[in-house]
């Protein structure tokens, strides 16, 4: 572990702690989304709607694809390099609205799993979708390794170490 000021640790502290909470309430709120499909019965399914699988599906593989190659560039030195020459701010900023956006995304397909059983009465599409958005919020969580290491580089930048100036 690299060494972080304890300015900087206390800021990581408090931004973590905080984006940690907001992916909890994302993972609470597709639980319920679970829940009330559980307990809720629809009144009439839409006609046509027994063609949404195929649609629905790829489309959920296009979200969670999106959440993976998302959370892969943003922690690419591509974007972090120049947001670690901003700061130590500016990268929380940058992992925070990762985290959130990619949450965000995973809770969607749980939202939809729970509005198309609504519509079409095919509880396939809650639990799916459902468990799909669950997974995709477990990979949504930051790792706290992941960022120690993004604000420690921020730090050697900002005091001009020479190794990382080569590596970025």
């Amino acid at each position: 572990m690299e060494y972080i000021s304890v300015e900087n640790q206390k800021a990581l502290d408090r931004r973590y702690r905080q984006t940690i909470m907001i992916v909890l309430m994302f993972g609470i709120s597709a639980l319920v989304c679970l829940l009330v499909a559980k307990f809720i019965k629809p009144l009439a399914p839409v006609p046509g709607s027994e063609t949404w699988m195929q649609p629905v599906y790829s489309a959920v593989i296009v979200i969670g694809l999106s959440v993976v190659a998302l959370r892969r560039i943003v922690l690419s030195k591509l974007v972090m390099g120049p947001a670690a020459t901003r700061g130590v701010q500016a990268v929380l900023n940058t992992l925070q609205a990762m985290t959130v956006i990619c949450s965000a995304l995973a809770e969607a397909a749980a939202i939809a799993g729970l509005a198309l059983y609504l519509l079409t009465e095919n509880y396939q599409y809650s639990w799916r979708l459902g468990v799909v958005g669950l997974f995709l919020l477990v990979y949504s969580l930051p790792r706290r390794g992941e960022w120690e290491r993004a604000v420690a580089e921020s730090t050697k930048i900002q005091s001009g170490h020479p190794q990382v100036a080569k590596s970025i």
